[in-house]
């Protein structure tokens, strides 16, 4: 099936490439309001946007088919991730290929502020000769104190280190040992901006940090800081700090991102103080050509083979985590999908354990997964985002173990679920590669591939049940692909799983339940 993919605001020859080599349908669009975008995006299964369009709660909403929202750079703030998420739908940025750049361009700034660059150039070019007014202050030797050490925080970090700076830094989401690694001493917000000479922003916006530099931080800061900011706009109170530049608090501020683009009010943009640009921390060629095409091939990755890249709205997991990772989800997916269709009723529990090479693993990514296979079945729209609130509203509550217990498998993969009408149990493992296993039902060992169609069938472990059962579905044209058949020691009671090509109607299932010896018989369909 082709894939029908939204481009807005233009994407590098490179990435659109990247995703019509795939016989993907790629509409390239300019930007647009988001009343606009609502009208077109019904049958589109991916969008990428750059900043001009907003991905509001009404275009998710239109948007049918959505499963994935692309955004070439960092910030996601015009894309509403509560609704994406409920919606299930992956939101991805992509945020590697424009960190140098952003970092780059900070740091000019910052030199900039420091050494009046702006206004000595405007001097010069309109002919007048000041070398008095101008004078600056060094770099070197001077604290300066990075507020959101992500990747481009850290970037700026190492530049500024490099030019002999005293760096500290301040991250609240960061953990302290990766900022100790970097070799940055991380301190609380309000000793950060009294103690610093520069304060260069780097932060997310979010309701928490939304004009973090206000009055009252303002009053706070050592007189005569500068402010450079390459990260968003309102985070800034951009009153405030023209207030501050107007009574001399603030020296000098270097500003790439305005609260509104473009501004409405220009004051601040327009202050002698100010060396303003117009949001180009990204706008080099080098990170241009990369953000669009890491974009396209995470899209491309995810429709094709459901790879979770630099997800937002998802757990962040490098690609080598990833790569660990990616067959357990798989396997306890497909596992939560056998139970999920196996079992009536309402859900209530579910158990997740991992064993042998698995307990190592994160189970983070690999716990939504289960879920969303479990509830695939009874609910449409969930998926591996949306998977554990689905399970919360639905009354389900969810159980993780591992363990390093001996077993006759090198991994196992153990759901347990429970509605309110019926148990049941499963195990799968790995027998390499692409290789998974169905290889356990209720304590009956199997061996069937977790794929496609499948009949699951319990009966009494007497003679001519399984011949009956191959005769009815013959009569019906029915090809069985492969068989497995399982009993438990002891018990008069036996599993037959069988993999067929197609789907199997309910008139069909009626006739293999009215089998004498045949107790049960429903038909599953794995991914």
């Amino acid at each position: 099936m082709s894939h029908k993919i939204l481009v807005l605001e233009g994407m590098t020859d490179r990435g659109l490439q990247v995703l019509k080599a795939e016989g993907f349908e790629v509409d390239v669009h300019k930007a647009m309001p988001a009343e606009e975008l609502v009208k077109i995006v019904g049958p589109y299964d991916a969008i990428t946007v750059r900043s001009s369009s907003k991905i509001t709660a009404d275009v998710i909403a239109a948007a049918t088919n959505l499963k994935v929202v692309g955004r070439p750079g960092v910030g996601v703030d015009n894309i509403d991730l509560e609704a994406a998420t409920r919606r299930g739908v992956i939101v991805m940025n992509a945020p590697l290929g424009n960190m140098v750049s952003t970092a780059e361009l900070a740091l000019a700034l910052m030199m900039a502020v420091a050494r009046n660059i702006a206004a000595g150039d405007a001097s010069m070019k309109s002919g007048t000769w000041d070398r008095k007014s101008f004078a600056g202050v060094e770099l070197c030797g001077k604290r300066v104190g990075v507020i959101g050490l992500g990747r481009i925080g850290r970037e700026m970090a190492q530049r500024c280190k490099a030019l002999g700076m005293d760096v500290v830094g301040y991250d609240p989401l960061v953990s302290p040992g990766l900022v100790e690694r970097i070799g940055i001493t991380q301190l609380s917000l309000d000793e950060l901006i009294a103690t610093s000479d520069f304060l260069t922003l780097h932060s997310v916006l979010n309701a928490d940090t939304r004009q973090l530099i206000n009055k009252d931080t303002i009053a706070k800061m050592k007189p005569g800081v500068r402010i450079i900011n390459a990260a968003r706009g309102a985070l800034i109170d951009e009153e405030a700090l023209l207030a501050a530049l107007e009574g001399g608090r603030v020296a000098g501020a270097g500003l790439d991102v305005h609260a509104k683009e473009p501004p409405i009010d220009w004051r601040l943009a327009k202050h002698p103080k100010v060396v303003a640009m117009p949001h180009v921390g990204a706008s080099t060629h080098e990170a241009q050509e990369k953000v669009g095409t890491d974009i396209a091939i995470q899209i491309r990755d995810y429709l094709k083979g459901g790879v979770i890249q630099q997800a937002v709205n998802f757990y962040q997991l490098s690609s080598e985590l990833y790569d660990q990772v990616k067959p357990a989800m798989e396997l306890a997916e497909r596992l939560g999908a056998f139970v999920g269709q196996a079992l009536p009723g309402k859900p209530e529990r579910l158990e997740l354990g991992l064993y042998g090479e698995f307990r190592d693993l994160d189970l983070k990514p690999i716990v939504p997964a289960a879920v969303a296979g479990v509830l695939r079945g009874s609910a449409t729209g969930v998926t591996v985002v949306n998977a554990l609130q689905a399970a919360k509203e639905r009354g389900l509550s969810i159980v993780e173990s591992t363990s390093s217990a001996q077993l006759s498998f090198a991994n196992l993969v153990v759901v347990r679920y429970k509605t309110s009408e019926a148990e049941l149990s499963v195990a799968g493992t790995l027998f390499g590669p692409g290789q998974p296993r169905l290889v356990d039902i209720d304590g009956v060992e199997v061996d069937a591939i977790p794929a496609g169609h499948v009949l699951y069938i319990k009966n009494d472990d007497t003679p001519g049940v399984i011949g009956h059962i191959g005769s009815t579905l013959g009569g019906r044209r029915i090809n069985i692909a492969r068989m497995t058949v399982g009993r438990k020691p002891g018990s008069a009671r036996a599993v037959m799983l069988i993999e067929v090509d197609g789907e199997v109607s309910l008139e069909t299932l009626e006739a293999l339940r009215r089998i004498a010896g045949v107790k049960e018989a429903k038909a599953i369909r794995l991914s």
